[in-house]
């Protein structure tokens, strides 16, 4: 009997660890396999993205042998986080770099983007306007989302919210806006979004501070 106690007393403990240390090896395989699986639909989601871009890029107007969407990409960013009140409060920021995405050049105070944009005129606009007031779609929230908790950092497709502050900057800086453009940014100005109609009234209010200024001095 005393055998049979000593026996038992010591197969307990390591029997005990193996049912505590299971749940844990799997738990870790589980976390491995969760992230193999997101790497794969993110690359699969990257390369249908690109085969996209690669096919629409085809078809849009070049400047130095850039298409136009590479150069609204090096666009500098105009932050509009609150009511724009006074559209001198609103500073650019020239280039950001969110879940491995870059918006705006790195060369600060480069302007090859911006003289790209005014070449481009009017063929620009279209984009600058749906740039202007698209939103994240719910799939890359959720998958922005997971990718995150799964420690990946570099993410195949750009935030809405940010490429809207550079259609801010294109909007601000091209010369003219045909009619129905303005038309569509007034509207846009008392959008639901908050984000977009903030954005959007400062369009319409910093291109009538600049037109204003540009008057006064041809009356000097």
């Amino acid at each position: 009997m005393l055998v049979h106690e000593q026996t038992q007393g010591l197969c307990e403990p390591a029997f005990i660890s193996i049912w505590e240390t299971a749940p844990l090896a799997y738990e870790g395989v589980m976390l491995r396999s969760r992230k193999i699986l997101i790497s794969l639909a993110l690359i699969t989601f990257a390369t249908a993205i690109t085969l996209f871009l690669l096919f629409k890029t085809q078809h849009e107007p070049t400047y130095q042998d850039r298409p136009l969407s590479y150069w609204f990409t090096q666009l500098p960013v105009t932050p509009v986080l609150f009511p724009p009140q006074d559209v001198y409060s609103v500073n650019v920021v020239g280039f950001m770099n969110v879940g491995g995405q870059q918006y705006g050049n790195t060369a600060l105070g480069d302007t090859n983007a911006i003289e790209a944009l005014q070449f481009f005129g009017t063929n620009a606009v279209p984009l600058l306007l749906r740039k202007l007031q698209e939103r994240d779609f719910m799939i890359e929230k959720e998958v922005s989302k997971i990718a995150s908790q799964a420690g990946v950092r570099s993410l195949p497709f750009r935030k809405a919210d940010l490429e809207r502050y550079q259609a801010v900057t294109g909007l601000i800086n091209l010369k003219s806006l045909p009619p129905d453009a303005l038309q569509l940014i007034s509207v846009l100005s008392t959008n639901s979004h908050q984000e977009i109609a903030w954005a959007a009234s400062y369009v319409l209010k910093r291109r009538a501070a600049i037109s204003t200024a540009e008057k006064g001095q041809l009356n000097r």
